[in-house]
């Protein structure tokens, strides 16, 4: 299964947030599964940005990004993918980059922990919570 994971999922994970169990249920359970996980290129650098404001050192900062790389590909995306994202008219500009670099790996489905914000999404959206009722 091809699964796009939005940013906020690695954040809970690397930041021990309120999603963190379920998202690394989630993150476990793919690996076990060998799903195809992606995320979109500017999460990278969105990760980074948080991180270094949660005052996370450059190497550790460095480190959960190799660690993300590791379990994940990352989608490419170009200006057209980017004027998808502007066409969709959604409220949040970076939830409409996730949603094109998803709709560009052809992903099955997208996990995340604001599926509110994916209400005109045309690939099945869950949080990690509701992924691993669904396909356990």
């Amino acid at each position: 299964m091809r699964v796009f994971v939005d940013t906020n999922i690695w954040l809970d994970v690397v930041l021990v947030r309120a999603g963190y169990s379920d998202s690394v249920g989630f993150l476990v359970r793919c690996a076990a599964h060998q799903d195809e996980l992606w995320t979109a290129w500017h999460s990278l650098s969105n990760i980074d940005y948080i991180l270094g404001r949660a005052k996370q050192t450059s190497v550790q900062r460095e480190q959960h990004l190799r660690d993300l790389l590791r379990q994940s590909r990352v989608a490419a995306t170009d200006e057209n993918d980017a004027l998808f994202a502007l066409g969709l008219g959604w409220a949040d500009f970076e939830d409409a980059l996730q949603y094109a670099a998803a709709t560009r790996v052809q992903a099955d489905v997208i996990v995340t922990g604001n599926t509110r914000h994916f209400a005109g999404s045309s690939i099945p959206v869950m949080t990690p919570a509701e992924f691993l009722v669904r396909y356990p």
